[in-house]
C-alpha cells in the first residue's frame, strides 16, 4: 500500500491510524492509493477546499465495518463525490474490459421538463434501439442505480451503458403516462465512430433548400476525419455514395452531437469549420482537367446540434463554436461535465480510478462544470411534433440556418 505524503505529523498520525484500521488481511485495499493519487493528481492542488483529510478518515473507519463488496464500493463513492466533480469516480474490479467494450447504445441525459432522466440518443443498430427505446423516454433504474433528480457523474451517464462484449444491463424505463416496462439490454460491439457517421449522414430539405446532417456519437480523429470527408468535395460524396443525392447542393450542415460522450479533443473539426485547414498542396490531374489537392473547403452555415446528453469532449466542442463564432449552438444545456482531461489509474484490487487532472474554464472564465454550455436556441429535445416533421432540434436547427432565429 501507497502511504499518503501528509504536511504534517499531526496529519501522518491520524493516517497511519485510520488506514490501520480498515484491516488488510481482508485482502487488498485501495484507500491509500486513492488518497495519493487524488493528493498528487487532482487538478486542483486545494482540492476545492473540501475537507478530504476528514473524508478519507471516514472512509476508512467505514471499510473496517464493510462486510460486501457493495458496501466497500458505495463508501468509495462517498468519498470521491465530496470533490463534486463529474469525471472523479471509481470503477469497480471487472465493471470494464481494457478495451474492446461493448455497448447498450443507450444515451441518457437530464430531463429538465419532467425532472429525473431521459433518453437522450440511441445508438443505431444496438440492443437499446432493438428494445423500443426512444427520445424523450424517462429512465427509472439502471442496474438497480435508480435515476430521479439527483444529478449523476460521467459514470454513471455513460460507462453505465458500457461493458464487456455480451453482458447485460437492466433498464427501467417509461414512455409517458404507460406502466414502466424492464428491459434486459445486451451490451454489443459498438461500430467505430467513422463508420457511424458515414451511416448518418443525410440530406434534409426544407422550404426548398438542402441541408446536409451527420450524428456524432463520440470524438475520436477518425470521427472527426469522416466529417471533414463529407465536407471537404461535396460534389464527390455524392457522387461515390448512395443515400447522399443532393449533398453537392447542399447549403448548410447540421452537426449533431447529442448524447455525445465526448473522449478526443475536437480541435480539429472547429479549426476545420472555420475553413482554415484545407489550403491545396498539389495538382491532381483526370479526363476533366487539373486541380487543387485537397480541395479548398468552402465554408458552410453550420449548428451544432445538443442535449442533456452532450458531455465532457462533446462540451468543448460546443465552447468551441461559441467561441470562434462557428455558427448557432441549438438544443438544450449540456451535461456539466466538461473535463480538459481525464485521468484513470489501475488500483491494486483491480479496479480503476478516474479523475480529472485538467479541467476546463471558458474565455469568459466561466467553469461549466455542474452547470454546461447553455444553447443559443433553446430548445427541448422532442420528437418530431407531426408526419414530415423532423425533432424539434432539427427544425430550430434548421430555422436558425434558414436565417429566420437569430442566435
Amino acid at each position: 500500500m501507497r502511504i499518503p505524503r501528509p504536511s504534517s505529523a499531526r496529519l501522518a498520525a491520524v493516517f497511519l491510524s485510520a488506514i490501520a484500521a480498515v484491516g488488510l488481511a481482508a485482502g487488498p485495499n485501495p484507500l491509500g492509493e486513492i488518497d495519493k493519487i487524488i493528493r498528487e493528481g487532482f487538478y486542483d492542488a486545494k482540492l476545492k477546499g473540501v475537507d478530504w483529510t476528514g473524508a478519507v478518515a471516514r472512509a476508512s473507519a467505514e471499510l473496517a465495518k464493510a462486510a460486501t463488496p457493495a458496501e466497500q464500493n458505495a463508501i468509495y463513492d462517498r468519498l470521491l463525490a465530496t470533490l463534486s466533480d463529474s469525471h472523479t469516480f471509481r470503477l469497480p474490479p471487472g465493471r470494464l474490459p481494457e478495451r474492446g467494450w461493448g455497448t447498450t447504445g443507450l444515451r441518457i441525459g437530464r430531463d429538465e421538463g419532467g425532472g429525473g432522466y431521459a433518453v437522450k440518443g440511441v445508438l443505431p443498430g444496438s440492443s437499446a434501439e432493438k428494445a423500443g427505446l426512444k427520445l424523450g423516454d424517462r429512465v427509472l433504474e439502471i442496474d438497480g442505480r435508480k435515476y430521479g433528480r439527483e444529478r449523476v457523474n460521467f459514470r454513471d451517464l455513460f460507462f453505465v451503458s458500457e461493458g464487456a462484449p455480451g453482458s447485460f444491463s437492466e433498464v427501467v424505463w417509461q414512455r409517458g403516462d404507460a406502466p414502466p416496462r424492464t428491459d434486459r439490454l445486451a451490451r454489443l460491439a459498438e461500430e467505430s465512430g467513422d463508420a457511424l457517421v458515414w451511416k448518418s449522414a443525410r440530406v434534409v430539405r426544407k422550404d426548398g433548400k438542402a441541408y446536409g446532417y451527420a450524428h456524432l456519437w463520440g470524438m475520436s480523429a477518425e470521427t472527426a476525419l469522416a466529417v471533414v470527408d463529407l465536407l471537404l468535395d461535396r460534389s464527390l460524396t455524392a457522387r461515390a455514395r448512395s443515400g447522399l443525392d443532393g449533398w453537392g447542393e447542399i447549403e448548410g450542415f447540421l452537426l449533431d452531437a447529442r448524447g455525445n460522450s465526448g473522449g478526443y479533443d475536437p480541435n480539429i473539426l472547429s479549426t476545420f469549420l472555420q475553413g482554415q485547414w484545407s489550403a491545396g498542396d498539389y495538382y491532381t490531374i483526370t479526363r476533366e482537367g487539373k486541380s487543387l489537392a485537397p480541395p479548398l473547403y468552402k465554408r458552410l452555415p453550420v449548428a451544432l446540434l445538443v442535449n442533456s446528453g452532450t458531455a465532457s469532449a462533446g462540451e468543448a466542442l460546443a465552447l468551441k463554436f461559441r467561441a470562434h463564432h462557428i455558427g448557432p449552438i441549438v438544443g438544450e444545456t449540456t451535461a456539466g461535465m466538461a473535463s480538459g482531461g481525464a485521468a484513470a489509474e489501475r488500483l491494486s484490487d483491480g479496479s480503476t480510478l478516474w479523475y480529472t487532472a485538467r479541467a476546463i474554464e471558458g474565455l469568459d472564465g466561466k467553469s461549466y462544470e455542474s452547470e454546461g454550455v447553455a444553447p443559443d436556441v433553446a430548445v427541448a429535445d422532442r420528437p418530431a411534433a407531426r408526419e414530415g416533421e423532423q425533432d424539434a432540434i432539427v427544425e430550430a436547427a434548421l430555422k436558425a440556418l434558414a436565417g429566420a432565429a437569430k442566435p
